[in-house]
């Protein structure tokens, strides 16, 4: 029962359908698995009742949304479905008040009608609705001004079981198909959540989700610490390994060198290779950014200490750190774009961390003189390091 009702919600589904296609045909397919059963039981009660012309309105319903459904599922086309499902819920609804003579003989079920353009406004076709909201309205005036022949009478005990239900059942189904339709798109929208996180740090991501404007290529200047750290040996020791071996261990070292960036509040942005950047200060402002990207760097080393020292000894990442303003934000194409940071302090961390030892961390100036005279670093001299005219001093960062 179960693989049935799964092959019958999958109708018309197409592998080329966006998400939201695909939760708009499901919507119109659960509402016309719904309502047909019921259209069939309208009749059947109207047929133990004595009235058959009444009885086949709801039974053309069921034809029509059946036959619906079939075309849609050879065509996958929710245009179809959707005009074919919901102008009958406008009209056949009237027609089948009209047989039985009026909005009080007919016992409401002109309320059914009410779906059509309720469901076109839920699925967000804007046009639909507004056009099959013009219907019901022509409609309702039509009923309330042109007299309508009874064809048919229903009994008063049934006329009255009919009305509650019609009032009843019907509103309770466009809350149920709203909720369905709500829950699909909550679900799709947290899916799409949990991907942006994995892709993006979770203050990016943040960032980014509560303000799609600054998706935008461009981006601020922000005072930042920015961090380089690479794997020290890593093309000797990926020489004479398999492919699956090199990407486990690098998974290994990641594992535990991007979480302590996070936890000083860092944002990683690339992963080249065997190397990381973080950038601590954006896209949320840090005034000790750089006290974070120093622990940040220490816990990096400290943590993947028990990986370097496995059997065969693995690499160690030496660690370069650069404080200053930068350019951040997003960089690249309108098909294609990567939030990072740009500019000449991004530039000297990478050369630094050139300069630093495997297990070594080496700091610029401007980051020793926001540490403090405190902090635990010794000078490295000046250093010429390519790209710039004049030499840099270098500072070794201890524990």
């Amino acid at each position: 029962m179960t693989g049935l009702l799964r092959r019958l919600l999958a109708t018309g589904a197409d592998p080329r359908d966006d998400e939201d296609t695909r939760l708009r045909k499901l919507l119109l397919v659960v509402a016309a698995l719904t309502v047909t059963p019921l259209a069939f039981l309208w009749g059947v009660m109207y047929w133990l009742a004595g009235t058959p012309i009444a009885a086949s309105i709801p039974w053309l319903y069921a034809c029509v949304s059946a036959g619906s459904l079939a075309v849609f599922a050879r065509t996958h086309s929710y245009r179809w479905l959707a005009v074919s499902q919901l102008a009958p819920y406008v009209s056949l609804p009237f027609i089948l008040m009209w047989v039985l003579g009026g909005f009080v003989s007919g016992s409401g079920v002109a309320a059914w009608a009410a779906l059509g353009p309720v469901l076109a406004l839920v699925l967000g076709d804007r046009v639909l609705a507004l056009l099959l909201a013009a219907g019901y309205v022509a409609l309702m005036a039509a009923s309330a001004v042109v007299p309508t022949p009874i064809l048919d009478t229903v009994p008063g005990w049934l006329q009255q079981l009919l009305f509650v239900m019609n009032l009843t059942v019907a509103p309770l189904l466009v809350w149920l198909l709203i909720r369905v339709f709500a829950g699909g798109r909550e679900g799709a929208l947290a899916q799409v959540r949990g991907l942006v996180t994995r892709y993006l740090a979770p203050e990016v991501a943040a960032t980014l989700l509560a303000d799609p404007s600054r998706t935008e290529l461009g981006g601020e200047l922000a005072q930042v610490t920015v961090l380089f750290a690479d794997l020290g040996g890593y093309s000797t020791y990926a020489e004479h390994r398999a492919p699956s071996e090199v990407v486990a261990l690098l998974n290994r070292y990641f594992a535990t060198a991007l979480p302590a960036i996070q936890a000083e509040g860092g944002v990683p942005t690339h992963l080249p290779g065997d190397a990381v950047m973080a950038v601590f200060g954006a896209p949320h402002p840090q005034p000790d950014h750089a006290a974070r990207a120093c622990r940040a760097a220490r816990a990096i080393l400290h943590s993947t200490e028990r990986l370097a020292r496995g059997s065969p000894p693995g690499p160690r990442f030496h660690i370069g750190l650069n404080s200053g303003p930068a350019l951040v934000g997003n960089i690249g194409s309108e098909e294609y774009r990567n939030f990072t940071a740009i500019g000449d302090t991004v530039n000297l961390a990478s050369r630094l961390q050139g300069l630093a030892r495997p297990g070594q961390i080496v700091i610029g100036p401007r980051t020793a003189e926001l540490l403090g005279e405190h902090a635990a670093v010794s000078s490295l001299g000046t250093v010429q390091v390519k790209g710039r005219a004049d030499p840099v001093e270098a500072f070794a960062l201890g524990e």
